[in-house]
């Protein structure tokens, strides 16, 4: 089987993505590599057949020209499988291009409930993003932070780490774009995205790390964890998440703490802070169950189903 890996015009973490599932797929079939903006206008049909392209796999796939997309339509492109890793917060144009992709996977059930059962889209399954295990993995060292968060700098992640600050005497560190005045006093802020290599570092420079998620969207509530779950407990780092009911199916027994409100959160800081060996036993309970998580179980995943069809 060949595959046209199309490289989405996103730069940031899917290029790293991409990375990873190029390298997972390559164990199994053959796959190419090529960027959406070297094959757009009208280079795509002459090159699938050149290479002799079974399948076109690509991230979430809403860059599609309306007459790229006609030509999926017609049956001149090979068929199109898309990983929906945006969801539910971009549910519009993910149900445009279910329309002319014929399998799709989504990293939130709420989103594939909404498009099996709404939309009748019955070509997308659940299947969240694994962790890349050269970027996140274990490793004895000092702990430098008491917490460290990673992402963007959402209200609830604000008001949270704030309150932390104001509530807790902590050494926190903060990874990604936030601006000085988001910023809790005294804080460590990297104030860049950073590539996933460099934030396992950070997770395994800290006694805690804080996982959050993003709000509901147009009134779809997402029900999945995010891929910071597993990248987190693959470090073995004591992880803090923000509550979701998916995070039951993947870490059944409490190996992870969870919180639903800021009187919970600021209750499990402390606690943890205070007790290494509950930290040490939650981190490592955590990365005894990513087992069959990383991204290159992933890629075999969509191989096999790729392959089936």
């Amino acid at each position: 089987m060949n595959i046209l890996l199309l490289k989405a015009p996103y730069g940031g973490i899917y290029s790293d993505f991409e990375r990873s599932l190029t390298k997972g797929l390559r164990r199994h079939c053959t796959v190419v590599e090529e960027s959406y903006n070297r094959l757009k206008n009208n280079r795509f049909v002459s090159f699938c057949s050149q290479h002799e392209i079974d399948w076109i796999i690509t991230f979430n796939g809403y860059f599609f020209s309306k007459d790229e997309k006609e030509l999926f339509c017609a049956g001149h492109l090979p068929p199109l499988a898309v990983w929906l890793t945006e969801d539910p917060y971009y549910v519009s144009a993910s149900m445009d291009i279910l329309s002319i992709a014929t399998k799709a996977w989504s990293v939130d059930t709420a989103a594939v409930d909404l498009y099996r059962q709404q939309h009748q889209y019955d070509h997308v399954d659940f299947l969240p993003l694994g962790f890349e295990e050269d970027w996140f993995y274990p490793a004895e060292s000092s702990p430098l932070y008491d917490l460290v968060f990673a992402g963007y700098p959402y209200e609830n992640r604000v008001k949270w780490l704030h309150a932390i600050a104001k509530n807790i005497d902590l050494t926190l560190a903060i990874v990604g774009p936030w601006r000085p005045d988001q910023c809790p006093p005294n804080a460590y802020h990297k104030a860049t995205w950073l590539a996933p290599k460099e934030i396992g570092a950070f997770y395994r420079q800290a006694k805690m790390v804080l996982n959050s998620y993003r709000t509901a969207h147009d009134g779809i509530m997402a029900t999945s964890i995010n891929n910071r779950t597993f990248d987190i407990a693959a470090s073995q780092a004591c992880q803090l998440s923000e509550y979701r009911e998916g995070i039951e199916t993947f870490f059944p027994n409490q190996e992870i703490v969870t919180f639903t409100d800021t009187s919970q959160l600021l209750h499990a800081v402390q606690t943890l802070l205070n007790d290494s060996d509950l930290r040490k036993d939650h981190a490592y309970r955590s990365r005894q169950r990513i087992h069959g998580h990383r991204f290159s179980d992933r890629a075999h995943t969509i191989y096999k189903e790729l392959e089936s069809r």
